[in-house]
């Protein structure tokens, strides 16, 4: 009896952590395919960035290049691309903002070697 009760809190927790949330990624993904629109910025499931210029019930086409539209399967389409307006930049994020600790730099490090305050470097 208790490794019955065992096996069935196992399956319950496979389920939990593992089906359900795989479930909701394609419920999820679905829904973005049925909503396409001509216009939506799309990244495709090969990696291709482009603008929908018509969109079909089997079928999409992308613009990738002004003049070039290529045709996809609309389930190739993984997802919506966001413009730069949309996403902060994080190139530089908070490289300004943090103070630089003395010995952080290579710079630093061979000043400190050749004046000989690093303990067991050379006197």
């Amino acid at each position: 009896m208790p490794a019955l009760l065992l096996t069935l809190l196992l399956v319950g927790i496979g389920w939990f952590f593992l089906i359900r949330p795989q479930q909701q990624r394609l419920r999820d993904q679905r829904n973005l395919v049925q909503a396409l629109k001509a216009g939506d910025r799309v990244i495709t499931a090969g990696g291709i960035h482009g603008v929908l210029t018509d969109v079909a019930d089997e079928t999409v086409q992308i613009e990738v290049a002004p003049g070039v539209v290529i045709t996809l399967a609309r389930a190739a389409i993984a997802r919506l691309a966001t413009t730069e307006a949309e996403t902060p930049d994080d190139t530089d994020a908070g490289q300004d903002s943090v103070p630089e600790a003395i010995g952080d730099t290579t710079e630093d490090i061979v000043n400190n070697q050749n004046d000989g305050s690093i303990p067991g470097g050379p006197a």
